[in-house]
Protein backbone atom coordinates (compact mmCIF):
# COMPACT_ATOMS: atom_id res chain seq x y z
CA UNK A 1 0.00 0.00 0.00
CA UNK A 2 2.89 2.34 0.82
CA UNK A 3 4.85 1.71 -2.60
CA UNK A 4 1.60 2.20 -4.17
CA UNK A 5 1.18 6.24 -2.53
CA UNK A 6 4.88 6.39 -3.63
CA UNK A 7 4.13 5.53 -7.48
CA UNK A 8 1.19 8.08 -7.50
CA UNK A 9 3.31 10.86 -5.58
CA UNK A 10 6.29 10.06 -8.50
CA UNK A 11 3.33 10.07 -11.44
CA UNK A 12 1.77 13.25 -10.09
CA UNK A 13 4.79 14.84 -10.25
CA UNK A 14 6.11 13.64 -13.11
CA UNK A 15 3.11 14.92 -15.04
CA UNK A 16 3.35 18.39 -13.43
CA UNK A 17 6.73 18.76 -14.77
CA UNK A 18 5.55 17.86 -17.70
CA UNK A 19 2.81 20.08 -17.72
CA UNK A 20 4.93 23.19 -16.29
CA UNK A 21 7.68 22.50 -19.33
CA UNK A 22 5.21 22.15 -22.07
CA UNK A 23 3.27 25.48 -21.40
CA UNK A 24 6.61 27.61 -20.47
CA UNK A 25 7.60 25.84 -23.77
CA UNK A 26 4.52 27.23 -25.74
CA UNK A 27 5.11 30.62 -24.35
CA UNK A 28 8.71 31.13 -25.58
CA UNK A 29 7.66 29.47 -28.86
CA UNK A 30 4.91 32.56 -29.19
CA UNK A 31 6.97 35.23 -27.61
CA UNK A 32 9.06 35.92 -31.05
CA UNK A 33 5.36 36.95 -33.02
CA UNK A 34 4.21 38.32 -30.06
CA UNK A 35 6.76 41.67 -30.77
CA UNK A 36 5.66 41.73 -34.14
CA UNK A 37 2.15 41.90 -34.99
CA UNK A 38 1.91 40.38 -38.59
CA UNK A 39 -1.85 41.11 -40.91
CA UNK A 40 -1.87 38.70 -43.52
CA UNK A 41 -2.73 41.18 -46.61
CA UNK A 42 -5.53 39.65 -49.31
CA UNK A 43 -4.44 40.09 -52.75
CA UNK A 44 -5.82 39.49 -56.31
CA UNK A 45 -3.48 39.43 -59.23
CA UNK A 46 -4.49 41.47 -62.21
CA UNK A 47 -1.70 41.04 -64.81
CA UNK A 48 1.48 39.53 -65.22
CA UNK A 49 3.98 40.50 -68.14
CA UNK A 50 7.86 41.05 -68.88
CA UNK A 51 8.50 44.89 -70.02
CA UNK A 52 11.48 47.16 -70.20
CA UNK A 53 10.16 50.08 -68.98
CA UNK A 54 12.16 52.01 -66.65
CA UNK A 55 10.05 50.78 -63.79
CA UNK A 56 10.67 50.47 -60.00
CA UNK A 57 10.85 47.79 -58.08
CA UNK A 58 7.57 48.19 -56.33
CA UNK A 59 4.84 51.20 -56.75
CA UNK A 60 1.58 51.93 -55.39
CA UNK A 61 -1.00 53.28 -57.38
CA UNK A 62 -4.00 55.18 -55.65
CA UNK A 63 -5.88 56.48 -58.72
CA UNK A 64 -7.44 55.02 -62.33
CA UNK A 65 -5.67 57.78 -63.89
CA UNK A 66 -2.18 56.06 -62.64
CA UNK A 67 -3.01 52.53 -63.68
CA UNK A 68 -4.28 54.23 -67.62
CA UNK A 69 -0.65 56.07 -67.71
CA UNK A 70 0.95 52.50 -66.91
CA UNK A 71 -1.02 50.71 -69.68
CA UNK A 72 -0.37 52.96 -72.19
CA UNK A 73 3.64 52.16 -71.27
CA UNK A 74 2.72 48.32 -71.74
CA UNK A 75 0.49 48.77 -74.83
CA UNK A 76 2.28 46.90 -78.11
CA UNK A 77 1.58 48.45 -81.10
CA UNK A 78 1.85 45.41 -82.92
CA UNK A 79 -1.56 44.42 -81.36
CA UNK A 80 -5.09 46.09 -82.38
CA UNK A 81 -5.89 45.59 -79.01
CA UNK A 82 -4.72 45.91 -75.40
CA UNK A 83 -5.18 44.63 -72.16
CA UNK A 84 -8.37 46.02 -70.32
CA UNK A 85 -7.55 48.57 -67.98
CA UNK A 86 -8.96 47.58 -64.43
CA UNK A 87 -10.58 49.60 -62.62
CA UNK A 88 -10.38 50.65 -58.98
CA UNK A 89 -12.92 50.46 -56.19
CA UNK A 90 -13.35 53.07 -52.80
CA UNK A 91 -10.29 51.45 -50.49
CA UNK A 92 -8.48 49.42 -53.31
CA UNK A 93 -5.09 50.08 -54.39
CA UNK A 94 -2.90 48.75 -57.22
CA UNK A 95 0.75 47.54 -56.08
CA UNK A 96 3.06 46.96 -59.33
CA UNK A 97 5.88 45.02 -58.56
CA UNK A 98 9.22 44.80 -60.91
CA UNK A 99 11.65 43.17 -58.84
CA UNK A 100 15.32 42.56 -59.78
CA UNK A 101 15.53 38.83 -60.27
CA UNK A 102 19.21 37.28 -58.73
CA UNK A 103 18.64 33.24 -59.16
CA UNK A 104 16.81 33.03 -62.59
CA UNK A 105 18.09 35.22 -65.19
CA UNK A 106 15.22 34.55 -67.39
CA UNK A 107 12.74 34.04 -64.83
CA UNK A 108 9.50 35.07 -63.47
CA UNK A 109 7.98 35.94 -60.05
CA UNK A 110 5.67 33.49 -57.78
CA UNK A 111 4.12 35.53 -54.83
CA UNK A 112 3.91 33.71 -51.42
CA UNK A 113 2.46 35.55 -49.10
CA UNK A 114 1.53 39.62 -48.33
CA UNK A 115 2.08 40.45 -44.78
CA UNK A 116 1.26 43.92 -43.39
CA UNK A 117 3.49 45.32 -40.38
CA UNK A 118 2.46 48.61 -39.05
CA UNK A 119 2.83 50.65 -42.44
CA UNK A 120 5.14 48.04 -43.69
CA UNK A 121 3.91 45.77 -46.24
CA UNK A 122 6.33 42.85 -46.61
CA UNK A 123 6.31 41.49 -49.91
CA UNK A 124 7.40 37.35 -49.93
CA UNK A 125 8.12 36.03 -53.63
CA UNK A 126 10.38 33.42 -55.26
CA UNK A 127 11.65 33.53 -58.68
CA UNK A 128 10.46 30.75 -60.76
CA UNK A 129 11.66 29.50 -64.41
CA UNK A 130 9.46 30.55 -67.30
CA UNK A 131 10.19 29.27 -70.60
CA UNK A 132 8.59 31.43 -72.49
CA UNK A 133 11.11 34.06 -70.57
CA UNK A 134 13.89 32.14 -71.34
CA UNK A 135 13.14 31.22 -74.60
CA UNK A 136 12.65 35.23 -75.35
CA UNK A 137 15.74 35.98 -73.30
CA UNK A 138 13.41 38.41 -71.14
CA UNK A 139 14.52 39.29 -67.64
CA UNK A 140 11.68 42.12 -66.37
CA UNK A 141 9.07 40.39 -64.99
CA UNK A 142 5.78 42.77 -63.88
CA UNK A 143 3.22 41.74 -61.54
CA UNK A 144 0.61 43.68 -61.07
CA UNK A 145 -1.82 43.34 -57.62
CA UNK A 146 -4.93 45.03 -56.41
CA UNK A 147 -4.81 44.62 -52.46
CA UNK A 148 -7.12 46.42 -50.02
CA UNK A 149 -4.28 48.09 -47.95
CA UNK A 150 -1.94 51.28 -48.46
CA UNK A 151 0.99 50.70 -46.89
CA UNK A 152 3.66 53.63 -46.30
CA UNK A 153 6.80 51.37 -47.17
CA UNK A 154 7.30 48.05 -48.90
CA UNK A 155 10.11 45.71 -48.22
CA UNK A 156 9.97 42.76 -51.09
CA UNK A 157 11.41 39.53 -49.56
CA UNK A 158 12.96 37.06 -51.66
CA UNK A 159 12.44 33.25 -50.10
Amino acid sequence: MRMLNIKKIILLNFFGFLMLYCNEYKNVGSMSQEGENYQKVEFIEIRRLNSNDDLNPYTIMTSSKEIKELYKKFNDSRYAKSAPIPVLDEGEYFLVLRPKLKKIPYGDVEIKKLEATGSTLNVFYKEVKSLEYEEKKQSNPVLILKILDNPKKIKLISI
